[in-house]
């Protein structure tokens, strides 16, 4: 879906028609009388109602007023001015036809425009799966990769383990510390991941201060050597300063289960257990 230069178009056309005839509307009926002023108000409520909500809702509040003010000057006025003011209210209603019409062809044009808009940037997400500080994959990626390593695991009967570690007061140290040392230390911290894993193992960020890990082809009784080997190396960082500060995160694993058939199952059930380990 791509967005269209004519619906652009399309919508400053009617932008510009809707203003040159209300202007002319309000050239019409203006008159130093309440009753103008009313009008006026009343249209532009009806306008705005069709930008915002749409033609329905425009369209329903022009016949309300219309059944109103019809229906009072039918019992309110009996003079000979009477057949003045049914000609106004003709002209009107079919000026508030039209303001409907109009605002809510730009309203469904706006909503086109948005829908295309998110679905460019839903795109674009999808395309750029790599994570530009650590080169590892994003989130989208990582849900792809586990559903897949899931489907693998039903057919042939592999074992696998995801592993996702959080970062201890992450906000704090790029709150104290600033952007280019958070960026530092993240590609430290995945740089000592690569060392700890395999290269076959696929490693993701799927938030910023948090890591996940697949190891493929491995049992669970092989996690607590990984987890040592990953606190050993993650304990202490050194800023660029010189200065050390200690890294802690929150950790969690999961085994393939049969019962978990989904990455989203998946990742609920291992999230279930991210509060209750530190690494």
């Amino acid at each position: 879906m791509k967005i269209s230069f004519n619906d652009s178009q399309k919508m400053f056309a009617y932008m510009t028609g809707i203003a040159a005839a209300l202007a002319l509307f309000i050239h019409y009926v203006s008159a130093p009388q309440s009753e103008s002023i009313l009008i006026i108000c009343i249209t532009l409520a009806i306008i705005a109602a069709g930008i915002w909500l749409g033609s329905i809702y425009a369209l329903a509040g022009t016949i309300i007023v219309l059944f109103v003010l019809g229906t009072l000057m039918m019992f309110l006025h009996t003079d000979a001015s009477s057949e003045t003011e049914l000609q106004t209210l003709v002209i009107w209603g079919i000026a508030l036809l039209l303001f409907s019409f109009m605002s809510g062809r730009i309203h469904d044009i706006a909503i086109g425009l948005h829908r295309s808009v998110k679905h460019l940037q839903d795109e674009i997400n999808s395309f750029v799966a790599i994570d530009r500080v650590t080169g590892f994959d994003n989130k989208q990626r990582m849900k792809l990769e586990l559903s897949e390593e899931i489907k693998r695991a039903e057919r042939y009967g592999n074992s696998f383990v995801f592993l996702l570690l959080q970062m201890h007061y992450f906000k704090e140290f790029k709150s104290l510390y600033g952007e280019k040392e958070t960026d530092r230390l993240f590609q430290f911290v995945s740089s000592q991941i690569r060392s700890c894993v395999r290269e076959t193992d696929k490693k993701f960020r799927p938030a910023e201060e948090r890591f996940g890990i697949l190891l493929t082809h491995t049992p669970a009784e092989h996690m607590p050597a990984v987890l040592e080997k990953l606190k050993k190396q993650l304990d202490t960082y050194q800023l660029k300063n010189g200065k050390y500060v200690t890294l802690t995160f929150h950790v969690c694993h999961l085994s393939y289960q049969n019962d978990l058939k989904t990455a989203e199952q998946f990742l609920e059930e291992l999230e279930n257990e991210m509060m209750m380990n530190e690494l």
